[in-house]
């Protein structure tokens, strides 16, 4: 048991540095982002200014809501307290601002017990906050009480008018601020807006070579390169196939990760996710051979616009090429349609006028799975797929 003492704390590390199933909590481990961290501090440090910081889901918006004050600390020394909260689907403008407070460790007026406060009722109790301290509000797309997105707005206009110096931070998933806020004109000059996209090949591959230095291990380029090409932009992929392959190489008494462990770590990331109930709805099929499986794959596969929507036609390529003959849009559009349909879970959206279709992913995550369960399965070519992975 003393000569596996090593190989279990490396594999302990890994659990630390690798963590799919949390965001990053710690600024040592979060890789990347450089131009949405100086957005969102540069805002922060700006007079009057707050910021709403959206994207897709599983991007890593809140892994960088979480090291806020450890990046703060060190370029502000006067810096106050960061408070942060879920917003949930039964909270209220009054509920939100009562967790802040208790968050925070201050009184709730007793006013609040029993009714919504109003916006400058909230600002004045900012005002006490210590200087320069931020809330952050996250999940905040998950609020569907109207009054409340316009009281919120009416607040931030409030804090800046009076250059309160406690900043919101405000963080959902959205393709705009206008998902999250409405068309509120009166806040644009107040509000810093931060896309966090989905990450690039370099701030994947950093991920990687980060958390493996930290268990004093190495990688492959190859294997590098898989695990950034299939994660799709995702950090949630990467600290998942980074664990796995990782751990897969040290219980073969290995230091380096190489491509079979992370082909290795596919088919244990596929077996224990929570998404194996939402992709089986989707491509479940009584009779053998049908192809949802494999256009699904193809649609992950599509080439896509900044906001992952793609067409038609883009799946053409993908699906001839899994496939291994031309194949035209009339053979897989009954697929796409019914991917859009309650049966099937509504893997996909569909926007747009007839002929001008764009589709995209109801859960973003699902577009991996999708691309890395056909891999498993057999169902991309190992040419095809050395093509695109490696």
């Amino acid at each position: 048991m003393v000569e596996d003492a090593p190989k279990m704390q490396r594999f302990f590390k890994l659990a630390q540095v690798f963590t799919p199933s949390a965001p990053v909590a710690s600024r040592s481990f979060f890789a990347g982002r450089v131009e949405q961290i100086l957005e969102v501090t540069g805002a922060i440090a700006q007079p009057g200014r707050h910021v709403m910081l959206y994207g897709e889901r599983g991007v890593g918006k809140t892994s960088l809501a979480n090291i806020l004050r450890e990046i703060l600390e060190p370029i502000a020394p006067e810096f106050g307290v960061v408070v942060r909260i879920n917003c949930s689907t039964q909270d209220t403008f009054r509920t939100l601002w009562v967790k802040v407070l208790e968050a925070a460790e201050r009184d709730v007026p007793e006013s609040w017990k029993y009714g919504t406060p109003d916006p400058d009722s909230v600002r004045v109790q900012l005002q006490h906050f210590p200087k320069a301290s931020v809330v952050i509000l996250d999940e905040y797309d998950r609020i569907e009480d109207d009054d409340s997105l316009s009281l919120m707005a009416d607040l931030i206009k409030s804090l800046s008018d009076h250059l309160v110096s406690t900043k919101l931070v405000i963080v959902g998933v959205a393709d705009s601020i206008d998902q999250l806020f409405g068309e509120h004109q009166s806040i644009q000059r107040a509000v810093q807006e931060v896309r966090m996209p989905r990450m690039s090949q370099p701030e994947l591959a950093d991920i990687v070579d980060t958390g493996l230095k930290a268990a004093e291990m190495g990688i492959e380029d190859v294997a590098r390169q898989r695990i950034s090409r299939l994660s799709e932009g995702f950090p949630h992929y990467v600290h998942l196939l980074s664990l796995y392959a990782g751990q897969h190489a040290v219980s073969d008494d290995r230091l380096a990760v190489t491509k079979a462990d992370v082909n290795a770590a596919i088919n244990q990331a596929i077996e224990k996710h929570s998404l194996v109930r939402e992709y089986q709805m989707a491509i479940q099929s009584p009779r053998p051979g049908t192809l949802f499986s494999r256009v699904l794959a193809a649609c992950a596969l599509a080439e896509k616009n900044r906001l992952g929507q793609f067409t038609a036609s883009a799946v053409r390529d993908p699906m001839s090429k899994i496939m291994g003959r031309p194949y035209e849009i009339p053979a897989f559009a009954t697929h796409l349609k019914a991917f859009t349909e309650m049966d099937r879970g509504s893997v996909l959206r569909r926007e747009g006028t007839e002929r001008r279709y764009t589709y995209r992913f109801n859960n973003p995550l699902l577009q991996s799975f999708a691309i890395l369960t056909s891999l498993a399965d057999g169902e991309i070519p190992e040419g095809y797929a050395a093509e695109i992975f490696d």
